[in-house]
This record gives structure tokens, C-alpha cells and sequence, in this order.
């Protein structure tokens, strides 16, 4: 073997634990005899490049230059890369040239086709170096990344010519996956294997005539579900059915022309028996699903939407139709001049063009290019057992009764729910002059990446974004299918806040969705009167979302119809709740919001509501009480040394009331809390010359005097005001009131002090206590012990977090989480109190029964 090969294989070999790169081991040192790859000089081990022609990888030398600047004799550790990590990024951005990832710098390639080759690179040293599940790393590759499934395909297409063993066993463990996910019920693994059993047929691993016998297989299945003639209303049957056939429909869609033409018969077979399941399901339309309860007009697709429900595979069942055309027809029809007069026209040919069958969302191109190396030999699919009946159904729907077949349904129609679909824009901004078969591949490809990511919602974008192989424009079909499986019926595909978050990512990742996301949430809004109540409340949370996370721009003048509506209007009521929901993610004197809002918007929002019922804060720590028998002014010396008695939320010092002075003037101290209570600024100017001049004899004397002065001048007004003005007292009672509701009640009390804990920043850090902080302080001063239940603690406990929370929504939920381990474990006592009051109730209902029985059998 020549050098030149022998470093070939040695660089294969990349490191990770067991199969480390033999070469690196060498480092930078001549060996003798042989030249090390990643050995800087020539032959011989010299510094001289004469001696060969394999100098150092570009990336490592500029690592091993750069590691001389700011490091210890240029030994820079390079980071670890997992092999079977980066593996598993080459499969996921398969066909996507470009980087792997954001901290990778390694390329997948520069081209779809460097991509593939890549990757089956890649797949060639994992294989060969026995790598831990990598048939089930494939597997989940080939269903997380279903839009990449003829890309999968060709990759085990390419690797059946060098490796069919390991291809055999990968179909082994796909038929095995497919049979026991279905057995149990599951419908979408199964339906995405089918659909990667069709695409293996195009790169010569599967024989056409075996998925096509599997195909059948699954359709007689739901045949005989749907002639048992067991349930006449079918609901216990066909949900499960539709699925399977549904699945069918899809592979045949990838399996395409080609499928058609290498097995002819056996394709038109498995058509006619669909078309016989087809006329023999009960229900057409799932009327109960309709998003719209009228229409504006007859030609209105909106409304004639059945979120996806049974209506969806007849729609499909019509687009499929297409493949029934002979190739032959079609490609002679292809080869005739429409500006050729003398050509045979075809004007009655009810006949489709060849174009439609030309699916762009399914890249044949890639296979085309590789048809010269896909020579493998096709292997057979591995024996595969259906389900006879369906599963998760123990009894046969008719020994069921009429509630028995209801749980039935009830429980298939959560388990298969509807797949969602809504034509909310024009075909020209979604379709174009593509075919239905285009548009149902795209929504496929959306709709399982929303499946399959939802966890992950970044990468969800992004794949969204720019992941789909598909060549033409698709913001408006993305934006239509985001917002149909929002509003999909009876409950979306993701939470509202998710699509929120999905719809802001794909934003600003999209320069044309936020076009199409107007128009969407356009045209939805003229057909509020329409549309159910719940689903404008969804659109209502996601548009608000939306709203808030744009700077609060939106185009409000074109909803300005909703003004003019009378209190209760379909259009003024969802505009109200658009505001309340930005309300409620902000607060109500946001400055952008009031900014960005017109202000007849803004009335729309009524007057700010206020909290009934929630403590005021007192102060913590409290003040210490000074000792008995000082004068006045060094009571008040005194509290201002310790910092006012507390501080508030803030860190700023509180006014507290001053304890009054056995021996003192008391006129003063009630002159000197009337002016802090009020917050004259007269008291602060005397509180900071009495902190300059304190210790001093004669600034004590004069603190005296300014004090007597001011009570001298308050003493007639309050006397004035004592005497006259009895309706001033009652404000001033009011106020008092208003300020500390419901001071006699204990429960409100302790709600006061534990919110006076929650929102202090006591000395010297001046930071917020910490939840173990606050619960200590729960535990030290016994509060449920001087509430006397668990039932009080409980109350004022949740009254005290509730009214920490009150400035915004973000504020209760962040409170609320924090503190909702201590509110269970309340609840859990609550609990258990409660339950031995009622076996103590129980005790004593049994011992007067048992005293009754007893007189009776006395006087008996």
C-alpha cells in the first residue's frame, strides 16, 4: 500500500475513545522512515517540505500558530468533537449546504450533493467502527426529519451497493418498528416508515411490488372494519381507518409516477380498493369540526373548512387521482407543440398535464443524479403483521350499548384528532399554479416538523424557515398552516403561547411572512362574526403575542371598524381582548403601548381596575421601641439612627409612628406624626438638621425650639379642625381606612406583616429575602399558630402573594411559582385536617346509630 493510502485511511479514523487518529499520536515528529500526515516537514522527519507533499490541515496549523499567542509553549488543547454527535447533525442538515451548526465550523458541504456524499462518508466510519444504536439513530432521523425522507432514502441507497448486510438489517428494524407501533395504535410513525418504504423503492433498496402488497394489506384492513356493519354510525371505527388509509395516500404521493410504472397492476389493484373503502365510509365531513358557523357567500373557503376532519382524505382522495394516468400518455402528450396546428389538440382530454405530477417538494433530481450508483441489489420487506380490529378496543361494537359505543368514539377521537387545515388567503398567495398534490406535500412537511420539534422552538424556526426542500416561495402556505393548526378544532397542535413564540421566530427570520400574517389575521377579522368564540380567543392571545413582541406596531387603522360597533360587536370585543392581553403582558402605563396604541384603542380598555381586599405592607424589621422616659427629641434622634424603623421595597427608609413619651409633650409627638403622614417637607428638612446636629447641646436646644414652634403654629388649625370641620375628619378617617383595610381582621393582619417581609430589603445587604428566608420567618413567629387553622394560615398566606404580585401579570406568575411548593404543602395539611373531621364525624354519627340500636333493643 502506498503512503498516499495508507494516510487516506488513517485519516478516516477520526478520534473518539476507541478509534483515535493513529497519525495524531506521532504529533509533529519525524518517525524514521515514513512522513507523518499531520507532520510539518518533508521525508525523513526534517524541517524541509522536499521531502513529500502532505503538509499540515490549513484549520490545524492556524491553530497551531495562534496557540504561540498568549499560551504556554503553544500546547493548546483542541476541543473534543463527538463523532457520533457530528453524525447525527450531518443527517439532520442533509441537503442543507452550509455549516453543521452555530459553535461547529465544520461544513456539511458546499453543495446538496457534497451534503449526501458528506454524510455517507460519515455513515461509513460509524458502521465501521460498530457504533452503539445507529440503526435506531437512523430510524428516528428518518421520522424527526420526515421532510428529508427521499434524501434518507438515497443515503441507504448509496450505502446498500457497499454495504447491504447493515441495509438489510436497517429494513429488519424498520418493518419490526413499523409492526409494533401500530399494533399499539400509533398512527404516525407508522404512516412516516410507509412513507420511507415508498422512497426506497427509487433507489433500488425495496422492490416496488412488496410496499405495494404492504399498501394493500393496510387498506383491506380498514376495509373490513368499514362492511363488518358493527357500529352504523360508524365513530367506533372509522377514525382508526381513515388514519391507515390516510397513510397509504401519503407513501403513494412520495412513491409517485415511478411507483406506478415498475409495478402498474398491483398500483391500480390497491386504487380501486381504496376507492372502494372510500364509498363505503359513513361519515364525508366532520360538521361538528367547521371552525365558521356561516359564510359570507357560496364561494367562501373559509367556511367551508372541516378543520381537517373527515373531509380531509376525500380532498386528498381527489388530488391522488392524477396517479392513475398512464406515463405513457402523459409523455406523449408532453411531446406535442401546443403551437403546432397541425398537432392533435386534446380540448375534451379530461386528462391532467405532466406537470402536475411533477411533485417539486420532492427533490427526484437528487436521485436522478445518483441513478449511475445505485446498482444494489433490492431486498425484501421482513414479514409484517397487521392489526385485525382496532386497537386500545377490547369488545366488539355491537355488544356495546349506545353509552359504550359513545366512550368508544370519545376516546378515538382523542386519540386520532383531526389534522387540521384552513384556507384563510386567496390560492394565488398560497398555491400559485402549483397543483393540490404541492400543497399537500408542504403542509405535510410543516405539520410533522410542528409534531416533532415542538420541544425545540429555535430550531423549529429555523427548519421552518429555510429546511424545507421546496424551491418556490412558501410564506403565505407557512403562515396558512401555522394559523390553521392554531384554530384546529376541538384543541391546537401546540399551546397559543407556542405558536406565539413560533410566529415571532418566524418573523423575523422570513422577510415576507409578516405580510402574510397580516393579511391572515385581515381576513380572519372580518369573518369574527362567523367564527367560533374560542377560536377568537386564541387568535386574540397569538396576536397580542405578536404585538408586543414587534414594539407594539400594528396597522390599528385598518381595524377601526370594530370602533364603531356597539358594546358586544364581534369586532369591538376582539379588539378589546387584543388590549387586555397586552395589558396583561406589560402593564397598564407601559410607555410603548401608549405610544404605539391610538388613543380611541386605548379607551377601549375602560378605566383601571383596583385590588379589594389585598393587605398593606407594614414594616419589617419593626422599629425599636426607644426607652421609656427620654425626651421627644431624643426619641426621635433615636429612630432616625436606626434607619426610620425599616425600609420599603425599594430600600428606602419608611416613617413609622413614634412611641409616645410618658413624660413628654404629647401635642408635639401627635403635631410631629400628623406632618410625617402627610409628608410635609418641613419634617425632612428638620430630620436632617437634627442628624447634623447631633451631640451638640445648643443644636439640640434649637431642634427643641423649631418643634415647639411648628406646634404652635399646627396646635389652632388641628384645634380649628377638631372643633369645626367634622366632615375632614371623616376623610381623614376614610383615608386611614383606605390605607389599612380590615386592621381588626388576623387574618388580613398577617397578610400585611408577610407581605411587609416579602417586599422588604432589610440592613445592611438592603436585599429581597430569599423564599427559605421568608418561610423561616413564617415558622419563627408561629403565624400558623396565631391564626389558629390551616385554613386562615392558607388564606392569608395566598392574600400576601397575591398582593405582592399585583403590579403586573409577570409579577403574580413569578410569585405564585415561587411560593407554590409552601401553598401545597398548606393545602396537603388542609387536607388532612379536614379529612379527620369528617372521620371524627363519621366516629360520632356511628356512636349515636350505635346508641340508638341500643335504647331501641333496651325497649324492645
Amino acid at each position: 500500500m502506498s503512503n498516499r493510502h495508507r494516510h487516506r485511511d488513517d485519516r478516516e479514523e477520526y478520534g473518539r475513545g476507541g478509534y483515535r487518529d493513529r497519525t495524531a499520536s506521532a504529533g509533529y515528529r519525524g518517525n524514521g522512515g515514513e512522513r507523518d500526515y499531520y507532520r510539518q516537514g518533508g521525508g525523513g522527519g526534517g524541517r524541509g517540505r522536499g521531502g513529500g507533499d502532505y503538509g499540515p490541515r490549513p484549520q490545524q496549523q492556524r491553530r497551531y500558530q495562534s496557540s504561540f499567542v498568549g499560551q504556554k509553549r503553544g500546547r493548546e488543547e483542541a476541543e473534543a468533537v463527538d463523532p457520533k454527535k457530528q453524525f447525527v447533525r450531518r443527517l439532520m442538515r442533509l441537503g442543507e449546504p452550509g455549516p453543521l451548526s452555530e459553535g461547529d465550523k465544520t461544513t456539511a458541504g458546499d453543495t446538496v450533493e457534497k451534503t449526501i456524499d458528506n454524510a455517507l462518508w460519515a455513515f461509513k466510519q460509524e458502521i465501521k467502527h460498530q457504533t452503539e444504536n445507529l440503526v435506531d439513530i437512523v430510524l428516528e432521523a428518518a421520522v424527526s426529519c420526515s421532510h428529508k425522507t427521499l434524501h434518507y432514502a438515497l443515503l441507504l441507497g448509496l450505502l446498500h451497493g457497499e454495504n447491504p448486510d447493515w441495509v438489510s438489517s436497517f429494513i429488519g428494524a424498520a418493518g419490526q418498528r413499523f409492526e409494533r407501533e401500530l399494533q399499539a395504535g400509533e398512527v404516525v410513525g407508522p404512516r412516516l416508515l410507509l412513507r420511507l418504504f415508498a422512497c426506497l423503492t427509487h433507489t433500488s433498496v425495496l422492490h416496488s411490488n412488496d410496499v405495494l402488497g404492504l399498501m394493500e394489506r393496510t387498506v383491506d384492513v380498514a376495509m373490513k372494519q368499514a362492511t363488518a356493519g358493527a357500529d352504523p354510525s360508524g365513530l367506533t371505527w372509522q377514525p382508526w381507518c381513515d388514519q391507515l388509509v390516510y397513510a397509504v395516500l401519503g407513501a403513494l404521493v412520495w412513491g409517485g409516477a415511478r411507483l406506478k410504472a415498475a409495478a402498474s397492476d398491483e398500483h391500480e389493484a390497491l386504487m380501486q380498493k381504496v376507492q372502494q373503502y372510500m364509498d363505503a365510509r359513513l361519515t364525508q365531513e366532520s360538521v361538528e369540526l367547521r371552525p365558521m358557523y356561516g359564510a359570507n357567500d357560496a364561494t367562501d373557503a373559509v367556511a367551508a373548512s372541516d378543520s381537517g376532519g373527515a373531509g380531509f382524505l376525500g380532498q386528498l382522495w381527489h388530488a391522488v387521482q392524477v396517479l392513475r394516468q398512464e406515463p405513457q400518455t402523459l409523455q406523449q402528450q408532453e411531446d406535442i407543440d401546443p403551437n403546432d396546428p397541425d398537432a392533435p389538440q386534446h380540448h375534451d382530454d379530461p386528462e391532467p398535464p405532466l406537470q402536475q405530477l411533477e411533485i417539486q417538494g420532492i427533490p427526484m433530481q437528487l436521485v436522478t443524479a445518483y441513478v449511475n450508483k445505485l446498482k444494489g441489489q433490492a431486498v425484501e420487506l421482513p414479514p409484517i403483521s397487521l392489526p385485525d380490529a382496532v386497537p386500545g378496543v377490547e369488545f366488539d361494537a355491537a355488544q356495546l350499548g349506545l353509552v359504550g359505543r359513545a366512550e368508544v368514539a370519545i376516546k378515538l377521537q382523542g386519540r386520532y384528532p383531526a389534522r387540521g387545515g384552513m384556507r384563510i388567503l386567496e390560492s394565488q398567495y398560497t398555491d400559485g399554479s402549483r397543483g393540490a398534490l404541492e400543497r399537500f406535500i408542504a403542509e405535510e412537511m410543516i405539520i410533522d416538523l410542528l409534531a416533532a420539534f415542538d420541544a425545540h422552538r429555535v430550531e423549529l424556526a429555523q427548519m421552518l424557515c429555510s429546511g424545507l426542500p421546496l424551491p418556490y416561495d412558501y410564506s403565505g402556505l407557512l403562515c396558512e398552516t401555522l394559523f390553521a393548526q392554531l384554530l384546529r378544532l376541538p384543541h391546537p397542535r401546540l399551546t397559543p403561547v407556542a405558536f406565539s413564540a413560533l410566529i415571532a421566530h418566524t418573523a423575523l427570520l422570513r422577510p415576507a411572512f409578516p405580510r402574510y400574517l397580516a393579511g391572515s389575521v385581515r381576513q380572519l377579522y372580518l369573518r369574527l362574526q362567523f367564527l367560533a368564540p374560542e377560536l377568537a380567543g386564541r387568535l386574540a392571545d397569538v396576536l397580542a403575542h405578536f404585538i408586543s413582541n414587534m414594539s407594539f406596531r400594528w396597522p390599528w387603522d385598518k381595524y377601526r371598524m370594530g370602533l364603531a360597533q356597539p358594546p358586544g360587536g364581534p369586532q369591538r370585543t376582539f379588539l378589546i381582548a387584543v388590549l387586555h392581553d397586552l395589558v396583561k403582558l406589560t402593564s397598564w402605563d407601559h410607555q410603548l403601548l401608549l405610544q404605539e396604541t391610538p388613543a380611541e384603542f386605548l379607551a377601549l380598555l375602560g378605566d383601571q381596575p383596583g385590588f379589594v381586599g389585598l393587605p398593606m405592607p407594614l414594616p419589617y424589621p419593626p422599629p425599636a421601641a426607644p426607652p421609656a422616659g427620654l425626651p421627644a427629641v431624643q426619641q426621635l434622634q433615636l429612630q432616625q439612627q436606626q434607619g426610620g424603623g425599616g425600609t420599603d421595597g425599594q430600600g428606602e427608609v419608611q416613617q413609622v409612628p413614634e412611641a409616645r413619651d410618658e413624660g413628654g409633650d404629647e401635642q408635639m409627638t401627635e403635631a410631629d406624626g400628623s406632618a410625617a403622614a402627610a409628608g410635609d417637607s418641613t419634617v425632612h428638612e428638620q430630620d436632617a438638621a437634627a442628624g447634623s446636629a447631633a451631640g451638640t447641646d445648643e443644636a439640640m436646644q434649637h431642634i427643641e425650639q423649631q418643634q415647639q414652634q411648628q406646634q404652635s403654629e399646627a396646635g389652632p388649625s388641628l384645634r380649628q379642625q377638631a372643633g369645626g370641620d367634622a366632615a375632614m375628619a371623616e376623610a381623614d378617617a376614610g383615608q386611614q381606612e383606605q390605607q389599612q383595610p380590615e386592621v381588626q381582621d388576623p387574618e388580613m393582619l398577617w397578610a400585611g406583616k408577610l407581605l411587609g417581609v416579602m417586599q422588604s430589603r432589610p440592613p445592611p445587604e438592603y436585599k429581597p429575602l430569599t423564599y427559605e428566608q421568608v418561610i423561616e420567618w413564617i415558622d419563627k413567629q408561629e403565624m400558623a399558630q396565631q391564626l389558629g387553622s390551616p385554613a386562615a394560615h392558607l388564606r392569608a398566606v395566598i392574600r400576601a402573594v397575591l398582593a405582592a404580585g399585583s403590579k403586573s401579570c409577570s409579577h403574580c406568575y413569578v410569585l405564585i411559582e415561587r411560593y407554590s411548593p409552601y401553598l401545597l404543602k398548606l393545602m396537603e395539611q388542609l387536607d388532612e385536617e379536614q379529612q379527620q373531621q369528617q372521620q371524627q364525624h363519621e366516629e360520632g354519627a356511628e356512636q349515636v346509630k350505635s346508641g340508638q340500636q341500643m335504647v331501641l333493643d333496651t325497649l324492645g
